[in-house]
């Protein structure tokens, strides 16, 4: 697949110019159909009714279905209530398509040095694997490309040397999103202490800020207590596997713990809908086997995410092109863990996995060019992530994790090369 992309890459036309008309049709007519069903449940709608009743009442509220978000998130997203709700969600799909234009733009350059006239094949492949979790989250105007986008730019910076920038994007997009906080654990472990100090700084200043000067101290302290018992206790993963009746159970949730309580105890995947029950269950464990169950896959997960940060340069910058690559590959399997890690995981949070599959894409085409040979780890993730694509249109695939499963098998992936890396210089050394 990758070596015919290869031979239309090589056409004497702009390939960029076709994948942009692409985007721009597909842009404008995702701006239409969301602002056709606005009023519908979207989550857009959701965050710019929490932000209009935050501007009518100074109040901030999880009522108008806004869950698991920091305070500082509500005010965030306040001037996008200026415009109606119809004009304001076609105009963040268009931003949305922008900020992705700008992040295959940034991985180009990071993977390939340049901007070649054509797109390279693996960028291709990249978009095409990713499309259907895009689109998802484009349907219902969640916010992954945004944070996406601030994630990919805090490497971008980082790869050019600009640490304390390269923190600021990560610390907005905990801010939005708490799950790329997992990287400033990353960036701290490689001991780049500017990285993960000006993240942290940023989140704490604006996390705060935002809220106590709109709302003061004692409300800005009850809001952050509400998030931590909402989105920390309530849905914890010991929780999720041990509670009766576990919230966010339906299907296209597929985080590790709902899908292990999914698995092995007769939980319906389709939580709330009565007519369209349905089970995947494999057997029926206890609450405190599947918790252990679960402990034992994050702690194998998480011992592989330690091992591998040991497995790159020791030398600060790398030295050589091999070295910079290994330390790409280091980051990627952090952004799998950070989707294994997360207690929640609606299919279009998968988006976020658009960097370590470009770097697996990238080595899949690297290696074809240099030796002529496939590499087949490459070629295996991107073939389970074509097939995890098709199956997305299965309630009972999503049901049993099957995304998931997708990036445990790039999270996989990611060691392999690492541990193909140190071998090889180990033997240059020898």
């Amino acid at each position: 697949m990758i070596a015919r992309l290869n031979k239309m890459r090589a056409r004497p036309r702009s390939g960029w110019t076709a994948l942009l008309i692409a985007a721009v049709i597909y842009t404008v007519v995702m701006a239409g159909y969301t602002a056709w069903r606005a009023e519908r449940s979207t989550d857009f709608r959701d965050f710019w009714r929490t932000a209009q009743h935050f501007r009518d009442t100074g109040e901030i509220t999880s009522e108008q279905g806004v869950h698991n978000y920091l305070p500082f998130f509500v005010v965030f997203m306040v001037p996008w209530t200026l415009l109606p709700l119809r004009v304001a969600i076609a105009a963040f799909t268009i931003f949305s398509m922008a900020l992705l234009a700008a992040t295959v733009w940034m991985i180009e350059l990071l993977l390939h040095r340049r901007v070649e006239p054509n797109p390279s094949a693996a960028t291709l492949v990249t978009i095409g694997l990713m499309l259907p979790f895009i689109h998802s989250s484009t349907t219902v105007g969640a916010v992954n490309v945004l944070v996406l986008f601030l994630v990919v730019a805090s490497w971008f910076l980082f790869e050019r040397g600009r640490e304390w920038e390269a923190g600021l994007p990560l610390g907005l997009a905990v801010l939005i999103k708490l799950l790329p906080a997992v990287l400033i654990v990353f960036f701290l472990l490689k001991l780049r202490w500017r990285v993960g100090l000006s993240a942290i700084i940023l989140a704490v200043a604006l996390g705060v800020a935002a809220p106590l000067s709109t709302t003061g101290f004692g409300r800005t302290v009850e809001y952050h207590q509400a998030f931590y018992r909402g989105a920390v206790v309530e849905h914890s993963a010991r929780t999720t596997i041990t509670s009766e009746k576990p919230i966010k159970a339906k299907y296209s949730n597929q985080s590790v713990p709902i899908v292990l309580r999914r698995l092995f105890s007769p939980i319906d995947a389709n939580a709330g809908v009565v007519e369209d029950r349905f089970f995947v269950n494999v057997a029926s464990l206890s609450g405190r086997t599947i918790w252990v169950i679960y402990l034992v896959i994050m702690l194998s997960v998480l011992t592989i995410a330690a091992v591998a940060l040991g497995r790159g340069s020791p030398v600060w910058p790398p030295r050589s092109l091999g070295d910079v690559d290994a330390m790409r590959v280091q980051f990627g399997l952090w952004c799998c863990l950070m989707l294994i890690a997360s207690p929640l995981v609606w299919t279009h949070y998968f988006a976020l996995a658009f960097w370590p599959l470009a770097v697996a894409a990238h080595r899949s085409e690297s290696i074809r060019l240099a030796t002529g040979r496939a590499c087949r780890v490459s070629i295996g993730v991107l073939l389970t992530w074509l097939i995890a694509d098709i199956l997305i249109a299965w309630p009972a695939a999503r049901a049993a994790g099957v995304h998931m499963l997708a990036v445990l098998a790039l999270f996989g992936s990611m060691f392999w090369y690492l541990t193909e890396w140190k071998s090889h210089n180990a033997k240059r050394a020898a």
